[in-house]
């Protein structure tokens, strides 16, 4: 629901006093600390764990996780994903803006993704029992790489609208069928420390991605940086096609057999 009423509503609050999303946001973050108070009840149930160091379960974590060559390589492959994914919201944003979009048109075009992120929800299950894992992320890298392009050809903010949705549903297809293959290959008891070591490759150059995004549009502008991008995501479906542990990788239902 926030992913479908926030934009929007985002844009309002920006239209009015460009401070207001900012003061809403804050606001609304104070308000989920001082609820976590009034909660009185047990998540967990009290349990006795021998005392380890930190620093041991992180290598633990990262050695499990490095001597997995598919999940090892989809860790990489979300690394430059998360460069490139997290500063597209700002070409939308400006390439809308030159459109001559208002604030709040703005926020619909992204709601319109939120929508689609919750169609590609329903979709996974299916694309999970249809193909193997290879093949599906395979496939959706190479509709990465065919989507983020049409940005560039998106001439009016419905259009632009129209591909947000189109990128919106691939990207929600990915996430869940790799965390789905994910979870079901590591091992329950080293979940939280291997999922970490995922996260610190696969989110590592998220700040990175989106500084280099608002160096881009303002050196080359917005539309060139969808070509750079674009090909940086063809790059990226070509090194997932050519992966051998990819390719081989099988079905979800296979995985939680074995």
């Amino acid at each position: 629901m926030t992913s479908l009423l926030g934009p929007p509503l985002g844009g309002v609050l920006f239209s009015l006093q460009r401070i207001l999303p900012f003061l809403s946001d804050a606001i609304s973050y104070a308000v989920s600390v001082l609820s976590l108070l009034f909660i009185k009840t047990d998540f967990q149930k009290e349990r006795i764990v021998a005392p380890r160091k930190l620093r041991v379960e992180i290598v633990e974590g990262l050695r499990w996780l490095w001597n997995q060559p598919l999940l090892r390589t989809m860790a990489f492959l979300n690394s430059g994903l998360s460069a490139i994914g997290f500063g597209t919201p700002l070409i939308v944003i400006v390439l809308a803006q030159q459109q001559h979009a208002s604030p709040t048109f703005i926020g619909v075009i992204f709601a319109v993704g939120g929508i689609s992120s919750i169609l590609g929800a329903f979709l996974a299950p299916h694309i999970q029992r249809r193909f193997r894992f290879g093949q599906a992320i395979i496939g959706l890298w190479w509709l990465y790489a065919l989507t983020l392009p049409l940005y560039a050809l998106a001439s009016s903010p419905l259009a632009l609208g129209a591909v947000v949705a189109a990128f919106f549903l691939v990207d929600s297809n990915y996430n869940i069928v790799q965390f789905s293959y994910r979870l079901a290959l590591i091992p329950d008891e080293l979940q939280g420390r291997v999922n970490s070591s995922f996260r610190l490759i696969s989110y590592g150059l998220r700040p990175v991605g989106i500084a280099l995004t608002s160096v881009l549009i303002q050196a080359i502008g917005a539309i060139a940086t969808v070509l750079v991008f674009g090909g940086c995501y063809v790059a990226l479906a070509l090194a997932a096609t050519l992966s051998p542990h990819l390719r081989k990788a099988g079905r979800l239902s296979e995985v939680r057999i074995e």
